[in-house]
């Protein structure tokens, strides 16, 4: 019953955070239906923004809360693919998404800070974790 509400919690989540960012975007607020719209609608769009400013650093506030909102939109697209109607299996999709919803945080946080200094290992880092999920799932890149 437990695991049962934190499912619910986290899509209830997942769900109302897409329709932050879609109200933001005046883009419809229906959450992705499948893996590949969160994909080309919030992960793939919101890690490019942050693989840029691990190269180059915000150079203003605009910048910076335009990094922020990236990384919370990347913290939805992992809760979203953790519910069931997404997952593809229980281990290892899960710790990919988990994973992506932790170094999210960890780059809200950055984003927060100021942190140009620490850009760069998280998108780094944000990388290796996508490149190794990319391996296991996408059919691509077999």
């Amino acid at each position: 019953m437990h695991q049962s509400c934190a499912i619910v919690g986290t899509a209830a989540a997942a769900v109302l955070a897409w329709t932050m960012a879609s109200a933001a975007a005046q883009e419809p607020a229906q959450p992705p239906r499948t893996v590949k719209e969160v994909m080309t609608t919030m992960t793939v769009p919101a890690s490019e923004a942050i693989f840029r400013a691990a190269s180059e650093s915000p150079r203003n506030d605009e910048q910076w809360a335009a990094l922020g909102k990236a990384a919370e939109t990347l913290a939805a697209s992992g809760r979203l693919l953790m519910t069931p109607a997404l997952a593809r299996d229980t281990a290892a999709w899960t710790a990919f998404s988990r994973t992506l919803v932790a170094q999210a945080t960890a780059l809200s946080k950055i984003t927060e800070a100021k942190r140009g200094d620490a850009l760069e290992q998280a998108g780094n880092d944000l990388y290796e974790t996508c490149e190794t999920c990319h391996m296991r799932y996408l059919e691509d890149a077999k």
